[in-house]
């Protein structure tokens, strides 16, 4: 009965050891997979949606930066984002999939907390 026990415990212990070795699915990678299939989706249907990111100069031209997947989008009409460069900001916004571009219709500034500190530093500045 003792070895029962005994072997019993071992088992469980290895198999318990075992699991928690398991390397989990990344989180990160889920969400990034996400993200792209609902701006593949938006932009299939020709929908507005609204993104998070950053506006940012380059290579000459000024590309929004998505928060959730860190892919960048070029900007079809730059007049609606002027002097924001650098700034993090919420974007409604069509997409375009075929040359990765959106027409941004709205663009609100988030508040001076969810900026980076120096983009902070540099409005002290100013």
């Amino acid at each position: 009965m003792k070895r029962v026990i005994t072997a019993l415990f071992a088992f469980l212990l290895a198999a318990s050891l075992s699991l928690i070795a398991q390397e989990p699915a990344s989180q990160g990678d889920k969400k990034v997979q996400k993200a792209e299939k609902k701006e593949a989706t938006a932009s299939e249907k020709g929908k507005s949606m609204s993104l998070t990111g950053w506006v940012r100069d380059q290579e000459g031209k000024t590309v929004f930066e998505n928060d959730k997947d860190k892919q960048a989008w070029s900007i079809a009409n730059p007049d609606a984002v002027k002097g924001h460069e650098g700034h993090h900001v919420k974007v409604k916004a069509t997409l375009n999939e075929a040359d990765h571009s959106m027409n941004v219709e709205k663009l609100t500034m988030l508040r001076k907390g969810k900026q980076s500190a120096e983009t902070q530093q540099e409005e002290k500045k100013k």
